[in-house]
């Protein structure tokens, strides 16, 4: 019995320090910001939307491989050239309604457009060549009527840099640090608690 309250509490300690470290884990083995590789991917979002951003590149300089897949960048994309941005909707009530996608340059002319259109399969993508290196931005827009917002305002505002060098955040731990934390807090559990459980308060003697 003591040995499943022992699980038991690993567990619940376990899944919370998970959900306060991430949001919605996606799975396999994807580029995020910064460009490391984690479960969760490059999500973006806004107060509105989250989306799963993915950019897909051909690199001419390497020798084409039909097994082999490109890998997917998130918004530091490494080189100019043509480019096909894909949004996965993490939101499945927008799956439903209509959505459309742009490209745009920094000064705000459009490179790529998507219209107005519903994602059935829950991903909008669109293909656009980038002409030189600099920066970028997709906006996803989405007609909603449950928030009965106007579309440019409740848009999902996305910067990308092309062929630029990207300095990684400090801030950014690698995820075997978050593995590392959490076999610390299991080995503490499994230590302690026995020693808890086992505990009795000392009866006292009458005078």
């Amino acid at each position: 019995m003591t040995t499943l309250k022992i699980c038991l509490v690993a567990l619940l300690m376990l899944g919370f320090t998970w959900q306060a470290d991430a949001s919605v884990p996606l799975g396999g083995n994807r580029k995020g910001v910064g460009g490391a590789f984690d479960m969760y991917g490059c999500m973006q979002s806004n107060d509105y939307y989250v989306v799963n951003f993915a950019a897909y590149q051909s690199d001419l300089s390497q020798t084409k491989d039909m097994k082999t897949l490109p890998t997917a960048e998130c918004i530091d994309i490494p080189l100019v050239g043509k480019t096909q941005i894909t949004l996965d909707l993490l939101d499945r009530d927008v799956r439903k309604k209509q959505v459309a996608l742009k490209i745009l340059r920094e000064d705000g002319q459009t490179l790529a457009e998507l219209p107005m259109a519903v994602a059935k399969q829950g991903v909008v993508s669109v293909s656009v060549d980038f002409k030189s290196a600099g920066k970028y931005q997709a906006v996803l827009q989405v007609k909603d009527t449950d928030l009965n917002i106007d579309p440019e305002i409740s848009a999902l505002h996305i910067p990308l840099t092309v062929a630029l060098a990207v300095e990684q955040p400090a801030s950014e731990k690698p995820l075997w640090i978050f593995f590392i934390v959490i076999g610390l807090l299991v080995a503490g559990l499994a230590y302690f608690l026995p020693r808890l459980l086992n505990s009795k308060p000392t009866a006292t003697t009458p005078e």
